[in-house]
C-alpha cells in the first residue's frame, strides 16, 4: 500500500508483544493503534499477540475506512478517541487487560496516580468507565468522553480492561504499565495497612 510505514507497523507489533509478555494481554487479547500520516495504523483481530509480523498491521482512515488488513474489533473506539483527543496531540493508544488494575477498581480501591511519581506523569490521573459492551459505539463513545472531559491519560472499563493515550506508541505503553504498578502498589498497600493496623489493635 502506498504510503505504508513499515517501522510504524513494526511498532504495533513489538508493544503488543510486550504487553503479552507482561501478563496486560491475552494470547489474543487486547489492541494497539498509532495515528500517523492521517491513517491509523491498528492490531488486527484474533491473532496471537506473540507471533505478528508488520504485515498483519491493518491500517484505516479516520472515518472508519478499512485500506488494509482486519482490525481490531475495538477499532471504533481507538478512532473516536483519535477524533476527540487528537487536536490535543494524541496519537497512540493502548488498550490491555491488566488484571491488577480489574481488580482493584472491582474491590472499590481508588487509583491516585498522585501515590506513584511514574504515574503521576506518565497518566496524570485515572477515570473509570462504566460496564459497556466491547467493539460497540456506546463504548467507544463512552471511552472517549471519559478521558477528554477529565483530562486523565487512562481509563479504566469495568469488568474489560484499560486504555491508556499518548502522543506516542512507546509513551502509551509505558503509561500502560504505569498504571498496572500503580494498582499493584496500591493493592499492596492496602494490604500492608491491614496487617500492621489489625497488629497494633490486638
Amino acid at each position: 500500500m502506498e504510503g505504508f510505514s513499515l517501522s510504524v507497523a513494526r511498532d504495533v507489533v513489538e508493544v503488543l508483544s510486550l504487553l503479552y509478555r507482561r501478563g496486560l494481554v491475552q494470547v489474543t487479547g487486547g489492541n494497539v493503534s498509532v495515528f500517523e500520516g492521517g491513517l491509523v495504523y491498528i492490531s488486527p483481530t484474533g491473532l496471537p499477540r506473540h507471533r505478528l509480523s508488520p504485515g498483519d498491521v491493518a491500517v484505516m482512515t479516520l472515518d472508519g475506512g478499512v485500506l488494509r488488513g482486519r482490525p481490531s474489533s475495538e477499532w471504533r473506539m481507538h478512532l473516536e478517541v483519535y477524533r476527540r483527543l487528537g487536536s490535543k496531540g494524541v496519537r497512540a493508544v493502548v488498550h490491555a487487560h491488566p488484571p491488577k488494575v480489574l481488580a482493584a477498581v472491582e474491590a472499590g480501591v481508588e487509583l491516585d496516580a498522585a501515590l506513584f511519581t511514574e504515574a503521576r506523569l506518565r497518566i496524570g490521573c485515572v477515570v473509570v468507565v462504566p460496564r459497556l459492551e466491547p467493539g460497540t459505539r456506546e463504548l467507544a463513545e463512552a471511552v472517549a468522553s471519559a478521558l477528554e472531559g477529565s483530562g486523565c491519560r487512562a481509563a479504566v472499563l469495568r469488568g474489560h480492561g484499560a486504555v491508556t493515550v499518548s502522543d506516542s506508541l512507546w509513551r502509551a505503553l509505558d503509561a500502560m504499565e504505569s498504571l498496572e504498578d500503580l494498582a499493584s502498589i496500591t493493592l499492596d498497600a492496602v494490604r500492608l495497612r491491614g496487617v500492621c493496623g489489625g497488629g497494633n489493635g490486638g
